[in-house]
């Protein structure tokens, strides 16, 4: 039990940070504060660094493969849950590692980004995987945790979005004073 309760928190956590980020950016894309960049920034962080432990490499002690009892049957269930083939899965994948590695977990002088992950896929696949989990969580006993993430998240969501306009309003006046 103590696996599926980690990855758990861990899609919660992905999933509370690419709604939040969203939010912040639905509200001011641009922000002029260094304060709201590096927010924007650290979610996005977040949300790809916690992905990949979960669904980047074998050797990741949270990867899915060390909960999932049919792995064939999981990831085709999951192409077709996020309606990208697995070679698609694949780019998206690396696109995504290549991201942690050169911007988030290690220091290299010249990532050279010229656009950031979308955020999309790794959405969907981490309410996929929550469906699995929650799924076995309840045959467990467990109980504590929302029976629909993509339910809960859009609840998050709307409040993320009232909170995150009250902040961004109280910071509006405030202009940058270190460039």
């Amino acid at each position: 039990m103590e696996n599926i309760t980690t990855h758990i928190k861990l899609l919660v956590q992905i999933v509370r940070c690419i709604h939040l980020k969203r939010e912040l950016s639905e509200i001011d894309p641009n922000p002029q504060l260094n304060f709201w960049r590096l927010m924007h920034g650290g979610l996005l962080d977040l949300a790809v660094l916690e992905w990949t432990k979960i669904f980047g490499s074998n050797a990741e002690p949270t990867h899915w493969k060390g909960v999932v009892d049919d792995q064939k049957a999981f990831r085709e269930d999951l192409f077709s849950r996020t309606g990208i083939t697995e070679n698609e899965w694949s780019k998206y994948w690396n696109e995504m590692k290549r991201y942690r590695d050169a911007a988030v977990a290690h220091h290299f002088d010249n990532p050279n980004f010229t656009h950031y992950p979308k955020l999309e896929i790794a959405l969907t696949s981490c309410y996929f995987y929550y469906a699995y989990l929650i799924a076995k969580a309840r045959e467990l006993g467990e109980t504590r945790y929302p029976d629909n993430l993509e339910e809960y998240c859009n609840r998050f969501a709307k409040q993320t979005n009232a909170v995150a306009k009250l902040a961004l309003d109280a910071t509006a006046d405030c202009k940058e004073e270190v460039c």
